[in-house]
Parts: structure tokens; C-alpha cells; sequence
């Protein structure tokens, strides 16, 4: 629980920050005698509160929580795990102060300071240390599906982490390298960490609520396999043609189509189960929130992997729909599996129903509207972007005018997610309020009824 209500309040700062920085880029006059409110400074700012507050802190959650689950044993570490939290914590809010004083290191993914980023490893590492230890005192039986997810994407953080700000922050790589590098952390960071964590979800989720077994353990296996060694080679298709050796390139467009398998398998496995499912997905929002999120990783996982070809990225290129995707995986996929996960998990902490389920169906409403209009925008966006920069007969002006309204709908999608947000967070407020007035008032009873009888006698 304390990881989960330190995410939720990361998910507010990050929905406020997103939305300031979505509204500079097609209002930069706003705010614009304070430097530190500057797109330059906000948008990163933006991105690592949602990526290490909010998103990494309720994986880390949702990963403990489910480990103890699946294992039939008791979490073990906790103390630790509270301490690593609130290492973390304060970690990252230097890192964003130090963001928002113009301390970025420059290079997209990993701006946050160097002095910051040693403080989250160590959190890290006391948090997640005890994952492993969990599982290893499972009751015997399978593994399940999800374990594997839960396990790759845990052993796999701290090893691209380290070595991402190593070799781009600490000791930089030359050259074109170091660009390498950064973009071989971005990917790891969307398929190894995000992507297994929400998978892990999608796996438990979606089986438990439907009702509907997985039907083919062994695709599943391939699935996993085949994203762990080709997931992670596909970044440099971001910067397709340019200064790289051919061989790097070639690799990572090789690795960007390979991982359709992996979306193959999860959509076989898991589609099925999807059915006939009409009445269930109205009666659960968990079910609804990882349904989407399945519906969005297949979504992403194929135009991803069309978007590497080099004759999707002569348009696409420098444009908007890079962007586009990275939004649909973290806001579409992970995002959405993780709040389900959460609405499914919160009341088993806390032994209480929520205390406002509209505010859930609204919550689902208002995160999925604003994944489809960024996706949509974004996607649309910047095909049109890229057509009008091809085009050699068009002013740069009048690229920027048709580029204009697609960022506009942008801060209407990030206005949407801060205001489902909002709902959330209210709603685990009252559920919080409400579990500790039944704790507390009995408790304070039981000290009050001696005393009046007391007074009596």
C-alpha cells in the first residue's frame, strides 16, 4: 500500500506536468517568463515522474504482490522494501527538482541528474531484491505464466539501467556510440520492464476474471522467450539512417519485425478468452482496464514493428508517430494493465470494496478516451507530418500549421488522463479514510467504554 499511494501521487504530478508541456508546445508564450516551466525543462520532468513515479513504483507493486500471490506464501523483506520505497522517493524528487533547475543531462530517456540517479538504484535494489526471495519460498507446483514476466522484467532493470546511464551519463561512449547506447535503453526500458510487468498482468488478469484458461502453455513460452532476446535490439530504428554502421541498423529493424512473433503468441494465447466476454466486461473494471491494455500491446506491437521498415520511416521519420507509439505502450498498454491491476488489488490489501465505484467506471472512461485521441492524433499526426516534410514544394511554416492541431488534441488527451487521475486518486483516498475509521474507531471505543463505566460507578 505504500508503494501503491506513492504512485497514485506521482500519477497527479505527472498528469499536471504532461499537461503543462503539452499545452507549450502550441502555446509557448504561457508562462514564459519562468525558466523552469520551459517545454525544454517540463516535458522530461513530465516523463520520468510518470516512468519512475507512478509507472515503476506500481509495477513494483504489482510485482511483489503478485509474487506472494502466485506463490501461496507470505511477503517477505517488508521493512526493506518500505525503506527502498522511500529511498526511491526521495530520489526521484531531486531528480525532477534538479530537472526543473536546468540540471537535464540532455539525452532523451535518461535526463534525470547523475546525482539522482544512483539514489534509485539503491531503492530500487531493496525493493525488488525481495521478488526473487519470495518466489523462492513458493508452495511447491507450476510456475505460472505470469511469474516469468514478473522475474525477467525484475533481473532485467538494474542490468540496462546501470549500464544505460554508464554508458551515456558516467562514462559516455564516443561518438555516435553513446546515441546507440541511449537508444538500446529506451527499448529495453519499454519491452523489458514495462512490457514483461504489464504482460504479468495481462496473463493473471485476464485468465482469472474471464474465467478462461491459457490454452497453449508451450506458444506462451515462445512468446516469452522471443521478446527476452529480440525485444531489446530494436531502438535504433528511431534514428533509421543515420550515422550508424549498417550492420546496427540492419539488426535492429531484424529484431523490431521479429518481435510479431511475441505479439502472435500473446494474441493467440489470449484473444479466446475475450469472447463472448460482454457481460463480464461490463460487471469487472479490472477486466476492462487489462483488455484494453491486451487490445493496445497488439496495437503497438504491429505498428511498431511496421514503423521499423525503411519505407514506413522515410514518412515517419523525425515526426510525430515515434512518439505516438512510445505513448500508446507506456499511457495504452502498461498504463491502463496497471490501474486494473491496481482496482483488482487494492481491495484484497484492504479487505473493502471501493467505496465509489462510479468513480472506477468513469476512471476507465476518461483513461481510455485519452489513449485514443493521443494514439489517433499522434499516429495520424504524424503521417501528415512526415508527408508535408517530404514534400520539397512546401514551405517549413506550413508544416508547422498542419502539425498545430494534432498537438492541440495531444492536450486534450493528457486534460482527459489527469482528470481520470484525479478520480482515482480520490476514490484510494476514500478507500484509505474508510479502512483506518474501522480500525481506529473500535479501537477508540474499546479505550473510551472502560473510562465511562468507570465515571458511573
Amino acid at each position: 500500500m505504500v508503494l501503491v499511494v506513492l504512485s497514485a501521487g506521482w500519477l497527479l504530478v505527472a498528469g499536471v506536468l504532461s499537461l503543462l508541456a503539452a499545452i507549450k508546445l502550441h502555446a509557448p508564450g504561457m508562462l514564459a517568463d519562468y525558466a523552469w516551466l520551459t517545454y525544454g525543462r517540463l516535458q522530461p520532468a513530465a516523463w520520468n515522474a510518470f516512468v519512475f513515479g507512478f509507472a515503476s513504483l506500481a509495477g513494483l507493486a504489482i510485482a511483489l504482490w503478485m509474487t506472494a500471490r502466485l506463490g501461496g506464501t507470505r511477503l517477505v523483506g517488508t521493512g526493506t522494501i518500505i525503506l527502498g520505497a522511500l529511498v526511491w522517493n526521495v530520489g526521484l524528487k531531486l531528480g525532477i527538482f534538479g530537472l526543473l533547475a536546468g540540471e537535464s543531462t540532455g539525452i532523451e530517456g535518461l535526463e534525470i541528474p547523475r546525482f539522482a540517479s544512483p539514489i534509485l538504484l539503491l531503492g530500487y535494489l531493496c525493493m525488488a531484491a525481495w521478488v526473487p526471495i519470495t518466489f523462492g519460498r513458493r508452495r511447491p507446483g507450476e510456475v505460472y505464466i505470469s511469474q516469468w514476466y514478473l522475474l525477467g522484467a525484475v533481473f532485467s532493470f538494474p542490468w540496462f539501467f546501470m549500464a544505460g546511464h554508464v554508458m551515456t551519463v558516467f562514462l559516455p561512449l564516443r561518438g555516435v556510440l553513446q546515441i546507440a547506447a541511449q537508444a538500446w535503453f529506451l527499448q529495453n526500458l519499454l519491452v523489458l520492464w514495462f512490457g514483461f510487468l504489464g504482460l504479468a498482468v495481462i496473463f493473471y488478469l485476464l485468465p482469472k476474471l474471464t474465467g478462461v484458461a491459457v490454452p497453449s502453455r508451450n506458444l506462451a513460452l515462445f512468446g516469452f522467450w522471443t521478446l527476452a532476446v529480440f525485444g531489446g535490439f530494436g531502438g535504433l530504428t528511431r534514428y533509421s539512417g543515420g550515422p550508424f554502421p549498417a550492420w546496427m541498423l540492419s539488426l535492429a529493424v531484424v529484431a523490431n519485425v521479429l518481435t510479431v512473433f511475441p505479439v502472435y503468441a500473446v494474441g493467440q494465447n489470449l484473444l479466446p478468452g475475450l469472447r463472448n466476454q460482454g457481460s463480464a466486461l461490463k460487471a469487472s473494471v479490472p477486466l476492462r482496464f487489462a483488455a484494453f491494455a491486451f487490445l493496445a500491446y497488439l496495437v503497438a506491437g504491429g505498428l511498431g514493428a511496421l514503423n521499423s521498415l525503411a519505407s514506413v520511416r522515410y514518412t515517419t521519420q523525425f515526426t510525430l508517430v515515434t512518439v505516438g507509439l512510445d505513448q500508446l505502450t507506456l499511457m495504452g498498454f502498461f498504463g491502463m494493465a496497471a490501474l486494473g491491476a491496481l482496482y483488482f488489488v487494492v481491495p484484497r490489501l484492504l479487505g473493502r470494496d471501493w467505496p465509489r465505484p462510479a468513480f472506477a467506471n468513469l476512471h476507465f472512461l476518461l483513461a481510455a478516451a485519452a489513449v485514443a485521441v493521443i494514439a489517433v492524433a499522434f499516429l495520424g499526426g504524424g503521417q501528415a507530418q512526415g508527408a508535408a516534410l517530404n514534400d520539397p514544394e512546401l514551405p517549413f511554416i506550413n508544416v508547422v500549421k498542419r502539425y498545430l492541431p494534432f498537438a492541440s488534441s495531444g492536450t486534450l488527451a493528457q486534460l482527459l488522463f489527469l482528470a481520470g487521475s484525479g478520480v482515482f486518486a480520490l476514490n484510494l483516498l476514500l478507500a484509505l479514510v474508510a479502512c483506518c475509521r474501522a480500525a481506529w474507531v473500535p479501537a477508540a471505543k474499546a479505550l473510551v467504554t472502560p473510562l465511562s463505566a468507570e465515571v458511573k460507578a
